[in-house]
């Protein structure tokens, strides 16, 4: 059930409808969500409902058991019991074939050729995401920083609430379950912002990344040997584009679904494109995940208070582990290595810059330059990420580098859109600001006039191609 369809509007509207006439009876109104989330999870595949069954059921029998141990060998034990059980999920269903084939792969090239086994099976959708929600709550839980949560409805609930389900953000328990324990409250700001990054997001998905995705980028990557060097180029700029569309896109959706059900979801996205260096980039970029990353790989591993050479270990181990999350192919690799190589060379560079003093008095050309360099990064590394495979990447690299500079098969309104999208993106946070108050001032009346419209063009605009949401796969 994607987000973009008239499905989803129907379905939210029984949740949002369903969720406050049960204000009364807390316990069946999170129940009644629960059912809901879970009816929606099965619109994709209902045989894996099993899977987050499961996951529910072990983490939160584990942080009870984590909180209730007297011994710290005790709740040591369930803490690994619980990370054994997420990651072995994941692992099998999202990253055993690739490692088997890779095993099998270099058999044969050391003479030994061998049949590895591999499963017939699909990932699950948004497995990436559900697994590292649970995996937070037993390890906050084992921290002491967070109580265990006693209520399985509430827990099932957080776990698997379907606005965020999918495809994020990652919501820790600590940011959810609080909002649970508390009657829900809604005011007319909260309805008009909801609804206005409902719109805004739809506006991101359908608008922009769809008919980037549809028009150029899919089919210059599908067939990279077609088309020129600069059409390559362009291409790379409008996958860039269509990827934080996409992606930033399904958060708003999912930030206005919540709130309409009284729900604050974390922000996952703050202008990435505006970021002057690949350390500030993935604070802004997928900011649940870089969080969670930090918190719980980069911090235990010793983060930089072990020595300047284990912290550039730390740094590049995470990055590369960042890189894989998003999927098990070379692509993802060499991606979490060209990742981690440029913030390693980033945090060279910065404290080159410290001993130099060349911080205390920077040109005024300095963070637009940064700025510049790293969008270049970037959208060059997108390559790896666009991607089928090495192959694949070698193909568009090779085009891109033909020297042909021919546009001929760029449709005009598609730079314009191209355009269009990134002078928005680096407009002043104010003039956002500025219209989603105006929005949220107007009468009901007003803002369904201005909704109608709004999904008016969408439906104009609309590709005949339905384009899933690229963070599903992960």
């Amino acid at each position: 059930m994607l987000f973009h369809s008239v499905d989803y509007v129907l379905f939210l509207g029984i949740g949002v409808l369903g969720f406050w006439s049960l204000l009364r009876w807390p316990f069946v109104r999170s129940g009644f969500l629960w059912i809901l989330s879970c009816l929606f999870y099965m619109a994709w595949h209902p045989a894996y409902i099993g899977l987050i069954l499961g996951s529910t059921a072990l983490d939160f029998v584990a942080g009870i058991r984590i909180a209730d141990s007297k011994t710290t060998g005790a709740r040591r034990s369930w803490l690994t019991v619980s990370l054994l059980g997420n990651l072995g999920v994941l692992g099998t269903f999202k990253y055993f074939n690739f490692a088997s084939s890779v095993v099998g792969q270099a058999c044969a090239a050391l003479g030994w050729p061998v049949d590895v086994p591999l499963l017939d099976v699909l990932l699950p959708v948004g497995i990436s995401f559900y697994t590292f929600q649970t995996m937070s709550y037993t390890v906050d839980v084992y921290r002491g920083t967070l109580a265990a949560e006693r209520s399985p409805v509430r827990f099932a609930l957080f776990v698997s609430y379907f606005p965020q389900l999918v495809a994020g953000p990652i919501v820790r328990a600590s940011e959810f379950l609080p909002q649970l324990a508390r009657t829900p409250a809604l005011s007319k700001t909260q309805v008009g912002r909801g609804l206005f990054w409902i719109a805004t997001g739809l506006v991101k998905k359908v608008a922009v990344a769809d008919l980037l995705s549809v028009n150029l980028v899919d089919r210059v990557f599908g067939h990279p040997e077609l088309y020129s060097g600069a059409e390559v180029l362009v291409a790379l700029y409008g996958f860039t584009m269509q990827m934080y569309c996409d992606f930033s896109g399904y958060t708003d959706v999912a930030r206005g679904s919540g709130l309409l059900m009284g729900f604050e979801l974390p922000q996952n996205f703050d202008r990435p494109y505006g970021a002057s260096n690949p350390a500030e980039f993935w604070r802004r970029w997928h900011m649940t995940l870089s969080r969670w990353i930090r918190d719980y790989l980069y911090f235990p591993l010793g983060g930089s208070r072990t020595g300047p050479v284990r912290a550039y270990v730390n740094l590049a181990l995470t990055m590369f582990l960042m890189g894989l999350w998003h999927g098990a192919s070379w692509t993802f690799v060499w991606y979490g290595l060209l990742q981690a190589l440029a913030m390693v060379v980033h945090r060279l560079f910065h404290r080159w810059r410290v001993r130099k003093g060349l911080l205390n008095h920077p040109a005024p050309w300095v963070r637009p330059m940064g700025v510049f360099l790293c969008l270049q990064f970037v959208v060059f590394s997108r390559i790896l990420f666009r991607a089928e495979d090495m192959d694949n990447a070698r193909a568009v690299v090779a085009r891109l580098m033909s020297g042909s500079w021919s546009l001929m098969q760029v449709p005009l309104w598609l730079g314009v859109l191209l355009g269009v999208a990134f002078a928005l993106h680096y407009t002043p946070r104010r003039w956002i600001g500025s219209l989603q108050a105006w929005f949220e001032e107007r009468r009901a009346w007003v803002q369904g006039l201005l909704l109608w419209g709004v999904g008016l063009v969408l439906a104009r605009v609309a590709t005949t191609e339905v384009v899933p949401y690229i963070y599903f796969q992960f």
